[in-house]
């Protein structure tokens, strides 16, 4: 198991979800790592905000499938993200196709397509409150506590779209709901720190 901080860098796509009936504020995310300290992997995770905790309402990754063994394990240990494995199946480019994502048990997790170009602004998460990018985690697999990690992060978003033709295990109601807003983020580094813990 490799400790924190990582340093990662990839491209993906953020939507952004305003509440509804059934469906709280977040994000979903669809990431693909090219460089981290465990090597490439993909991830596609459901945040939520605001979420109670001991310090407060927070971020919290509720559910996230990632396709390396590695990634899963780091992510548990360190930060207490629910990570669990899962394939994921491209096609097309970078910037425009689509991807399956099967869970460990062989039962279709998620079916996406996406597309992102034009106009590409540069981004930094040092404009945003720490409490509001401040994620917080229950430990997992037996640890006890919470773990509350701020990441980093920069790089340029565009504009994206992106169509949930399929979800099971992150969050139903996304496939009949549109997201309040979508970016592409053609490239990024993300950093991970040692967590504070209690």
């Amino acid at each position: 198991m490799t400790p924190p901080p990582w340093t990662l860098r990839g491209h993906g796509l953020v939507a952004l979800y305003a509440p509804a009936p059934h469906l709280p504020l977040g994000a979903l995310m669809l990431v693909r790592y090219a460089s981290s300290p465990v090597g490439p992997y993909d991830e596609l995770l459901w945040v939520e905000a605001p979420v109670a905790s001991p310090a407060g309402p927070r971020p919290q990754v509720r559910s996230i499938v990632v396709s390396t063994r590695a990634s899963v394990a780091g992510g548990r240990r360190n930060w207490g993200i629910p990570k669990r494995p899962a394939g994921f199946e491209w096609e097309g480019e970078p910037g425009r196709g689509q991807v399956r994502v099967t869970g460990a048990d062989g039962r279709g997790v998620a079916h996406l397509a996406y597309r992102w170009g034009g106009l590409r602004l540069p981004v930094t998460t040092a404009l945003v409150p720490a409490p509001l990018r401040t994620l917080a985690q229950p430990a997992l697999d037996g640890d006890e506590g919470w773990l509350f990690t701020t990441p980093s992060a920069q790089g340029h978003v565009t504009p994206a779209r992106l169509t949930v033709l399929h979800v099971d295990g992150l969050h139903p109601p996304l496939v009949s709901v549109r997201p309040h807003l979508t970016l592409g983020v053609p490239d990024f580094r993300l950093v991970f720190p040692v967590p504070r813990r209690t």
